[in-house]
């Protein structure tokens, strides 16, 4: 007996996922304007309010990497290479996601040549920086360290903060290609997931990005981007 119900659990997944999106960019327009209207005169108001714009904001971004996952499974994700600015480049993330430090009282501080240039995909990094910054902002004391070079013919970009680092085992599965799910924190490490593939769809001359991680000798965390 033929199943005449054959559809393409993937596609209406993909379709979902970007409707949860779409609702979920209206939740946290609605947070923003909530947070500057509570600002003076109900600043606890304010917190709360921030505290659910960051959990908002972080389920965003998972729904963001499992649409760009379907859509390199599907060979349907362009790297579409452009010449960036990249001091300017990382000026714009920080800038998008200002609220959140200033709710949380992180410096963020950018180390970086004014006269930096280099070719990336700028939507896709941008992702990735998005998610590392979101993180940080979570689990930092109170600064991030933003780093970009070239090394090695590669250009760098490394996010830096002071809180208590990135767990050993991350640290170790991520270094044996391993993407683990944890049960009791509920963790699957999409995001760095989504950060090794988009690192490895940049590629020149045989050579591919990837992503490390360390943690300083103070105990902060290291998330280290390197594109050819």
């Amino acid at each position: 007996m033929s199943n005449t119900n054959n559809f393409d659990f993937s596609l209406l997944l993909a379709s979902s996922v970007h409707d949860i999106k779409n609702s979920l960019g209206m939740l946290l327009a609605s947070l923003d304007e909530m947070i500057d209207l509570t600002q003076d005169e109900r600043p606890e108001y304010r917190q709360n309010f921030s505290v659910l714009r960051g959990e908002a904001s972080r389920i965003n971004n998972s729904l963001v990497y499992l649409l760009g996952l379907y859509h390199l499974q599907n060979q349907q994700l362009a790297v579409n290479l452009n010449e960036v600015f990249v001091a300017e480049f990382l000026e714009e993330q920080v800038e998008s996601q200002q609220l959140l430090f200033d709710i949380n009282n992180v410096e963020v501080t950018i180390d970086c040549d004014e006269g930096l240039v280099s070719y990336f995909d700028n939507n896709l990094v941008a992702g990735v920086i998005g998610n590392i910054l979101v993180n940080c902002a979570k689990y930092t004391r109170d600064k991030i360290a933003i780093k970009a070079s070239i090394e090695d013919s590669h250009f760098k970009l490394s996010i830096i903060d002071n809180g208590s680092g990135y767990p050993q085992a991350i640290i170790d599965n991520l270094s044996a290609g391993d993407r683990s799910i944890n049960f009791d924190t509920g963790s699957t490490n999409l995001g760095l997931y989504f950060s090794q593939q988009i690192a490895q769809v940049h590629e020149c001359d045989g050579r591919r990005g990837y992503i490390e991680l360390s943690n300083t000798a103070e105990g902060g965390g290291c998330f280290s981007l390197y594109l050819p």
